[in-house]
């Protein structure tokens, strides 16, 4: 029996930008994408997942990876796959944006690769999975998603060429001292057609001087955070955030948080958070906060029956026991 497992994401600096080249960090998220594999005596690949079962075939995300395996090395036939996700993923029927598919494209392909190669590489891996991604979102996206559920807390610049993956990334995980959580908003939004529309508009010189110092300022809070100043840093997250809900209503013409989650972010922080934001390049489906203690944000976003997500920083791509 193979067992691996690949975690979720919050991406907390970057958001939206990121898919222009900005600069983003994520975290990876102790909500994982689970994919068991076990020999079998027959000639086909079977897959069991929560959407359905499928013999050589699959959804839209299963069949991106097999089509990227028929096409740079080959589809291990004999074997029962299994992928299943941690129920955090999915609360009321709506996806919670911690990037279920992402894990379970990473997963999947982790785990054909294991079958073929015995082994794990982490970069071969990525660079398989960041293209049966591109080829599910048509060429919509930034990667982040892919690259943190293979190595886990980055910070990460999306690459420019697919066959190149020119991507760069460096390691950086968050301060033990804080607690993370998220509030579930399930107000669900299409990560696809927002960033379309966000290229619709990337032409226009407002849109590319809004885009500048958004990175600008999340660069200032990436160094911040390498040198542990939290609270500097998150006054520059803040100012990102400001440029970014500007350009998104006045150039693109969506509006990124809804009245109830700018007052469940002003609560958050009113109440011990550090930080309040919306995270990802969807939004809306989650507010993610972080700070020493959250306690008392825990319990009034309860009063307000928000549902509320508990999540600690985890590793990335691995092999369970």
């Amino acid at each position: 029996m193979i067992k691996l497992s690949a975690p979720g994401k919050i991406l907390w600096i970057g958001s939206y930008s990121v898919v222009f080249g900005g600069i983003s960090h994520v975290i990876a998220v102790n909500k994982r994408v689970r994919c068991n594999a076990k020999e079998i005596n027959e000639k086909s690949v079977i897959f069991h997942t929560p959407y359905g079962n499928y013999i050589n075939n699959g959804n839209e995300l299963i069949n991106s990876v097999l089509d990227t395996f028929k096409e740079r090395l080959e589809v291990p036939l004999g074997y029962e796959i299994e992928l299943h996700n941690d129920k955090e993923f999915m609360l009321d029927g709506k996806k919670t944006g911690l990037g279920s598919s992402s894990a379970a494209t990473v997963a999947l392909t982790a785990c054909l690769y294991y079958i073929l190669k015995g082994r794990l590489d982490l970069m071969e891996i990525h660079k398989l999975a960041q293209i049966a991604n591109y080829k599910r979102q048509r060429s919509i996206g930034s990667g982040f998603d892919i690259a943190a559920a293979v190595f886990g807390s980055i910070i990460y610049r999306r690459f420019t060429d697919l066959e190149r993956m020119d991507f760069k990334y460096e390691i950086l995980k968050i301060d033990k001292k804080y607690e993370m959580i998220l509030g579930f908003t399930g107000r669900s939004s299409e990560t696809v057609s927002l960033v379309k529309k966000f290229v619709e508009r990337s032409n226009s010189e407002d849109f590319k001087e809004l885009l500048k110092l958004i990175d600008e300022e999340n660069n200032i809070a990436i160094e911040l955070i390498k040198m542990n100043k939290y609270d500097e840093a998150v006054e520059h997250i803040k100012l990102g955030r400001i440029y970014l809900n500007y350009l998104a209503e006045r150039i693109v013409g969506v509006d990124l948080v809804s009245r109830e989650e700018e007052e469940m972010i002003r609560i958050a922080e009113e109440e011990g958070a550090l930080i309040a934001l919306s995270p990802g390049a969807g939004g809306g489906d989650s507010i993610f906060a972080l700070g020493e203690n959250l306690d008392k944000v825990r319990d009034v976003w309860s009063k307000m029956g928000i549902k509320v997500i508990n999540v600690k920083e985890d590793d990335g791509l691995r092999i369970d026991t």
